[in-house]
């Protein structure tokens, strides 16, 4: 037994040294992209793995190769720890709590899928919410015939209607104003611009859903690498990064979780700032499955922006929970976007293998 135990801690500490190493390396590859999304996870099994070091230590001798064990479990947990303490409690709030007499804006963000039977009662979810924005994802005919009841609450609206769980809209209480689908990327994967006013403030929204690493490709039966998302944020951080006096909300299903280095540089190139820091994961996908939950539905906000309230709730037979976010904006000057020379580089190149892979 203990043979067999030495065995499987050794073999589990390698699969997480591998899996956190990986993610240094700066390509798009899927199977190495994807190893952002599990830091929590990995963390979880090294401090696992550190107290049963620790035990085996306390009843038997210490050796070299135990040492090494625990230094290996203690830097790998310390090291995914320091990519999402941000979003606990213990750190600041990157988006300050709303003035009490600000007139706020309500969104939610629900991804539908596609292939959910259980309609009816997302459709009962959805007129119970009360939102001034609703970004619909995964939205093709079958969801507009059953959402169509909601039309009269939501008489604005904007988006594409689709099969392949592509389809993306945007419907609002809100009159929107020069409101369009772009394709920025790939002709399969739209994104909504629009503008909103509250009080005679106008914001600007985005509305995404770029392309998932590790998504099958039909076209040469293996699976898309992470470059093509990567392009789709990076293009709409610099759309926003032009405009730096405005009022921003960008929000969707990224398909990347909140802490990985492209996320990171997309706000580091934006000026946007993440209501989650200082408050919850907030984790939204896999709905069925706890123990393997990641952030990867995003609302970001302009530095002027500030957070009234921010939860959960889980649509009936989604994959996913959706996000609600009740935001507010005060005047105040437009904070400069802090990405460096290097990094503005590194997203032109995201970008050009982006528009590369997506031809």
């Amino acid at each position: 037994m203990e043979l067999i135990g030495s065995i499987a801690g050794r073999c589990l500490l390698l699969v997480l040294v591998v899996m956190t190493v990986l993610p240094l390396w700066r390509v798009g590859s899927w199977p190495v992209r994807l190893c952002d999304f599990f830091r929590l996870q990995i963390s979880v099994l090294a401090i696992g793995l550190l107290l049963a070091f620790l035990i085996v230590a306390w009843q038997t001798d210490w050796s070299y190769e135990l040492g090494a064990g625990v230094l290996l479990a203690v830097l790998i947990a310390g090291w995914q720890i320091s990519h999402f303490v941000r979003y606990t409690p213990l750190w600041p709030l990157e988006v300050s709590d709303a003035p009490a007499d600000a007139r706020p804006i309500r969104l939610a963000v629900v991804n539908l899928k596609v292939e959910n039977q259980a309609k009816q009662s997302v459709v009962q979810q959805l007129q119970d919410l009360e939102v001034d924005l609703l970004l619909l994802i995964e939205f093709n005919a079958a969801w507009a015939e059953a959402l169509s009841t909601l039309e009269d609450q939501y008489p604005h609206r904007q988006g594409v209607e689709h099969e392949d769980g592509v389809g993306l809209m945007l419907w609002s209480q809100l009159p929107l104003e020069n409101a369009e689908v772009r394709y920025l990327v790939s002709e399969s994967r739209p994104s909504i611009f629009t503008q909103i006013s509250v009080d005679e403030h106008a914001i600007n929204y985005v509305g995404l859903h770029p392309l998932p690493p590790g998504l099958p490709d039909d076209e040469d039966g293996g699976r898309h690498d992470s470059n093509v998302r990567d392009a789709e944020l990076m293009l709409v951080a610099d759309i926003v990064a032009k405009d730096p006096d405005a009022s921003w909300i960008v929000s969707g299903d990224f398909n990347d979780v909140a802490w990985s280095r492209t996320t990171r540089l997309f706000q580091r190139i934006s000026g946007l700032k993440d209501p989650r820091v200082g408050r919850g994961f907030y984790n939204t996908y896999h709905a069925e499955y706890p123990w393997i939950r990641f952030p990867i539905d995003q609302v970001f906000v302009s530095s002027n922006g500030r957070i009234a309230e921010m939860g959960r709730f889980h649509p009936a037979g989604s994959d996913h929970f959706a996000i609600t976010a009740t935001i507010s904006f005060v005047h105040q000057p437009a904070a400069n976007p802090t990405a460096s020379p290097s990094e503005r580089e590194d997203a032109e190149e995201m970008v050009e293998k982006g528009l590369e892979d997506a031809t």
